[in-house]
């Protein structure tokens, strides 16, 4: 934290931009001809941020965080009145979980105790549950779509980006980029991520219901690269399946069957991407106890 202060301005730039960028690709996928859901990266990303900086610089990041939303939806055109309603559920949602993250859960625990880092997430479920339930609102309130359909969407998608952005988030405020790039230099774990995106872009493509082959090649990487592997290949798997989905690639045998497919797609994900967190983080464990 002392070594993050005397980079305040910068930090806050990288915040900014991060969320912003965020914010927009989960804009973009979510408008395409081939989904409707939510999925949303940008809250969680600045939880993290949070964890690093002292109390009184929150506001700082709060601030930034509905600037950046604001912006988001000024490229697609939207009305301001409605990116302006979005905003309290989203700032809601960043400070509370936030909050309880650093007030209740040992984060450097959660990369090596599975117990403690289901903990975290199940944490995270009731600020994401209340910003859901204010986004329903507006999305309800501007006809878009009904209330309980709006709620699955916008919860589904930041339990999504909430396992998928802060296991990576706990390892970066933890040991920083240098320390997480000399971890995963190795040219096994290379080659296993490699696999993985081979089986993400082309399973989701040729195979149906292609689940079971990225839990099985996502559970090879958490033996090959423990916990900061995994974090990193549950990341890159939900950008491109979430992506893949949102362009009317995948095809489910759910499609068509519930009202909210698209928001169905997204369950077995966050189960997908869950375990192998949870195995990854006692193998993390039983290594470090190893070394010991």
């Amino acid at each position: 934290m002392l070594q993050l202060q005397g980079r305040r301005i910068g930090i806050f730039i990288l915040a900014f931009v991060l969320y912003f960028m965020a914010a927009l690709y989960c804009i973009y996928i979510s408008r395409q001809p081939g989904s409707v859901a939510a999925i949303w990266y940008a809250n969680a990303i600045m939880v993290m941020f949070l964890q690093v900086f002292a109390y009184r610089d929150w506001y700082i990041f709060l601030l930034l965080a509905a600037l950046g939303n604001i912006c988001a939806n000024i490229v697609f055109n939207d009305p301001i009145g409605m990116s302006l309603a979005f905003i309290p559920g989203n700032l809601l949602e960043i400070g509370l979980a936030a909050y309880c993250l650093r007030r209740f859960i040992p984060l450097r625990q959660c990369i090596e105790n599975p117990l403690i880092l289901l903990q975290m997430l199940s944490l995270m479920l009731l600020p994401i549950a209340i910003s859901a339930s204010l986004g329903a609102l507006v999305l309800t309130l501007y006809g878009l779509v009904p209330y309980p359909e709006g709620w699955l969407f916008l919860f589904t998608g930041s339990v999504v980006g909430a396992i998928s952005i802060i296991p990576m988030g706990l390892l970066l405020a933890l040991y920083g980029w240098q320390d997480f790039i000399q971890i995963n230099q190795s040219f096994t774990f290379l080659m296993c991520i490699l696999l993985a995106l081979l089986i993400a872009l082309f399973g989701f493509v040729y195979l149906p219901d292609p689940y079971i082959y990225i839990s099985a090649t996502l559970i090879l990487v958490a033996f090959i690269g423990r916990f900061s592997g995994t974090a990193l290949a549950v990341l890159v798997y939900s950008v491109i399946i979430s992506t893949l989905i949102a362009m009317g690639v995948f095809q489910s045998s759910i499609q068509g069957q519930y009202m909210q497919s698209d928001a169905y797609l997204y369950l077995p994900l966050v189960m997908t991407l869950l375990q192998p967190l949870l195995l990854a983080a006692a193998m993390q464990r039983i290594q470090n106890l190893k070394l010991w």
